[in-house]
Order: structure tokens, then C-alpha cells, then sequence
């Protein structure tokens, strides 16, 4: 048989593939859209393809000219094409009061010495504070999407893990062992991944993303935070798809509290095997404990980049992770923050922001914000809606294109995203082609 006719069936064959491997796992991923999509352009092209082959028996130089256009555009796609951006991170300029983080200032009540204090230092931000807090608290009766039962369960994971704060922190064994950092660094990650993360990194704990002053948990409000720890060790848990598919309602919320939960325990038991060591170290946990800003050591530490949304990408798993830490003084190898073309993706794509209800985050160009140039998301907004429909929403999570599932189909368009501006551009239009532009989530107003 020709050479040519060989090339011209193997090529056809690849594509044919790989269609077909994408109508095979949307469907198991139940994206009905794009497995009718997908199983029409493999029968559209084999028809075309084969069937054209068959009946008009093109010559030589037609058989060339088809498996050419099918070789540069493999090639335009996994070839280094264009340049990849990266996140911008100068001299960080100050601290993060987590008396202003939302969560914080929604607990502040009309009455209290603590809200006269915080509205007294930041007296700009009580009017919004207060329409928030004039709305239904999340997971209860108000909410449009509570569900007594399921709401209940998320609330009851909630209040264990505000049980389990005071176990973030204890006592160091006075034997204090010596170890070697790299050793001690395969062997702590080893330990986070066999407790249940699916990823972990390490990093130098840069001050400027500790808090300052407390906002939260069983420590006194208002107290400086001081943690000379010079090490962090960053990890992430995997939200389920499926779950997260059910964003904006319960279901989202059901699965953050239980990865929480599980990040939760990961960190406290990192921490405590540290500290038999002889070597302090302090888990950071929801509930909240945290002293230090998640998404930022999770870039040091190499878990992925930062998005249009606000946090952390992950290689593997997209949006749909959360995050953990542990700050020590045991003596470990740091990793380097990794780019896969999540800067140029997310200037082009926007689905997150046109998908937001509350138009919480940005359309437009990125800002500098203490230090670090991204996209600034509305925080007042997005709470302000998930208190109107009582879950986490999570939307942005959804339609994220980085979020589908960690399979061969999808790991095979990321390689391609990591380096080539083309294959970024096609990868988004073939999104919005598979899967829709929109959530088909009506908009909900207060």
C-alpha cells in the first residue's frame, strides 16, 4: 500500500480516535451537549474522511495535502506557539487584616463591642455589611436553594470543624531530632498525599501572606499575629465533580464542607507528627484558624496558578480544589511556582465572569493589588449572593474549562494549553462548542 494512503488512514483513524474518545467520556461525565457534538463530528468526518477516500479516490497530491493540514495543526497545538505569560508578584506592600475578610465582618453584630470597634477603624464598609447581614444566614430557611435536610448535614461538618480549630496548634516534644530537608521534605508530602491530598508542594512562608491581626476563631479578636515560621507545606483536596456539577445549589456546598473537613485533618496531623519531632509547627484550618493567606503559598509551593476568580488553578484538577497549610520550622526543600498557560487562557476565556449572577468578577484587565498583578474580585458582591441563595454558589468553579475531569481526553488539551497560545484559542472555542457559554442558571436578585 502507498505511503501516502497509509499516513492519509492513520490520520484520519487519530482524529476519528479521539472524537470518539471525547463522545465516550462526556458521557460518562453526563455533558449531554457534548456528546451529541462530539458523536456528530465523528460521523461528519469519518464520513467526509473515509467515505471521500472511498468513493472519489483522490490522487497523490490530495492525500498529502490532507495529512499535512492534519500534521501542522498537531504541531501548532502542542509546539511552544506564542508566549506564555506569568503571574506578576512584586515586593509584596503590606499585610492582610483578616478583620477584613468578609467572612469575619459577617459576624460582626449590631450591639457588640466588636462591631463598634471594627466600624469605628473601617467605618466605609457598614453599610454593605449591614445589607449583607439584613439577608438570611447561609444554609438557613432563607436561602433559595436550603434544603432542610441536606442544609442541615453541610451546617452540623461546619460547626465540627469550629470544634477542631484548638487542635491546630500543641505542645513540641523536647526531644528535638535532626533531619535531613530533603528527606523530610518526600517524607511530609508522602504523608499529606497517603492522608488524602492530591497534591502538595512546599515553600518558603513569605511574612507578607500572613495576617496580621485576628479575625476569626478562638483567639482574641484584634490580637497581632506573629508566625516566624520559615516553611509551608501547601496541599490540596479535590472537590468530586459531580458534586461540584450541582453548583449553585446544595450540593456544592455539601462538598466543600466535607473536603474542608478533610483538609482540615490532614493539616492537624502533619502538625502534630512535626511537632514529636521537636520541631514546631502550626496547621492552618477552616473554622476558622487560618493565619495565613491559602491561595498565595499554594502558588509558592507549585499547586498551580491564579485565575480570573480569584484562587488557585490546579494542573490537574482545575478550580475544583481547596487548600491546606502547615507553617513549621522543621528544615525542608522548597519547590518553584509552576506556569501552565492559566495567565493567557483566562485573559481570553472570561466564562467565570460572564457566568457570575452578582458580576462579582472582573471582564476587564488585571490590577495590582499589595504587590500582586490579578484580576480583582468584588468580594461584597459574591457573599452578598451567596447569602441570597444560602450555598457557597461555586459557578465559577463550574464552567471554569480547567475543572473537567483528570482523564486522558482532557489531560491531552492541558498539555497542549501549557504551551501554545493556538491550542488555548481552540481549546476555548471547542468549550464553548462542547459545552455551552452559559451554566443555564437564571439570575437571582435580593
Amino acid at each position: 500500500m502507498d505511503i501516502l494512503v497509509i499516513l492519509f488512514l492513520v490520520a484520519g483513524t487519530a482524529v476519528a480516535f479521539l472524537f470518539g474518545l471525547f463522545s465516550i467520556s462526556s458521557l460518562i461525565e453526563r455533558k449531554l451537549r457534548a456528546v451529541f457534538v462530539s458523536a456528530l463530528l465523528f460521523v461528519v468526518f469519518t464520513g467526509i474522511w473515509f467515505g471521500g477516500f472511498l468513493v472519489i479516490h483522490p490522487g497523490h497530491y490530495a492525500l498529502a495535502g490532507a495529512v499535512l493540514l492534519i500534521a501542522v495543526l498537531a504541531l501548532l497545538f502542542f509546539l511552544p506557539v506564542g508566549k506564555t505569560k506569568t503571574q506578576r508578584i512584586d515586593a509584596a506592600t503590606e499585610r492582610v487584616d483578616e478583620r477584613d475578610v468578609i467572612f469575619a465582618r459577617a459576624g460582626y453584630r449590631p450591639g457588640t463591642d466588636r462591631y463598634d470597634a471594627y466600624y469605628r477603624m473601617r467605618p466605609e464598609k457598614q453599610e454593605i455589611d449591614d445589607k449583607i447581614r439584613g439577608l438570611a444566614e447561609l444554609l438557613s430557611s432563607g436561602g433559595q436553594y436550603y434544603d432542610p435536610a441536606r442544609s442541615e448535614y453541610v451546617a452540623s461538618l461546619f460547626r465540627l470543624e469550629e470544634q477542631l480549630v484548638t487542635l491546630v496548634d500543641g505542645p513540641v516534644d523536647s526531644n528535638k531530632r535532626e533531619v535531613d530537608p530533603e528527606e523530610m521534605s518526600t517524607v511530609l508530602k508522602g504523608m499529606a498525599l497517603h492522608l488524602g491530598a492530591a497534591e502538595v508542594g512546599v515553600a518558603r512562608l513569605n511574612p507578607f501572606w500572613v495576617y496580621s491581626h485576628v479575625g476569626r476563631g478562638p483567639e482574641p479578636w484584634g490580637a497581632e499575629i506573629k508566625n516566624d515560621h520559615p516553611y509551608v507545606i501547601a496541599f490540596s483536596v479535590e472537590m468530586d465533580y459531580a458534586h461540584v456539577e450541582q453548583a449553585p445549589r446544595i450540593g456544592i456546598s455539601e462538598e466543600t464542607a466535607l473536603q474542608y473537613l478533610h483538609a482540615q485533618r490532614i493539616s492537624i496531623v502533619l502538625a502534630h507528627y512535626i511537632r514529636s519531632l521537636g520541631h514546631h509547627a502550626r496547621a492552618h484550618v477552616s473554622g476558622s484558624n487560618y493565619q495565613t493567606m491559602l491561595p498565595p503559598v499554594a502558588y509558592d509551593a507549585g499547586l498551580g496558578e491564579l485565575g480570573r476568580f480569584g484562587y488557585i488553578i490546579s494542573p490537574r484538577f482545575g478550580a475544583r480544589i481547596r487548600l491546606g497549610a502547615v507553617t513549621t520550622k522543621i528544615p525542608l526543600v522548597p519547590d518553584e511556582p509552576i506556569q501552565f498557560g492559566v495567565q493567557n487562557f483566562c485573559e481570553k476565556c472570561k466564562k467565570c465572569a460572564q457566568n457570575c449572577p452578582p458580576g462579582a468578577i472582573p471582564t476587564g484587565s488585571k490590577t495590582m493589588v499589595r504587590g500582586v498583578e490579578k484580576w480583582q474580585l468584588d468580594i461584597e458582591k459574591c457573599y452578598h449572593y451567596w447569602r441570597v441563595i444560602g450555598t457557597d454558589c461555586g459557578l465559577c468553579m463550574k464552567v471554569c474549562p480547567f475543572s473537567h475531569p483528570d482523564n486522558l481526553i482532557h489531560n491531552i488539551l492541558r498539555v497542549g494549553i501549557k504551551s501554545s497560545s493556538f491550542a488555548r484559542s481552540v481549546s476555548l472555542l471547542g468549550d464553548d462548542l462542547f459545552y455551552g457559554k452559559r451554566a443555564g442558571i437564571r439570575e437571582i436578585q435580593a
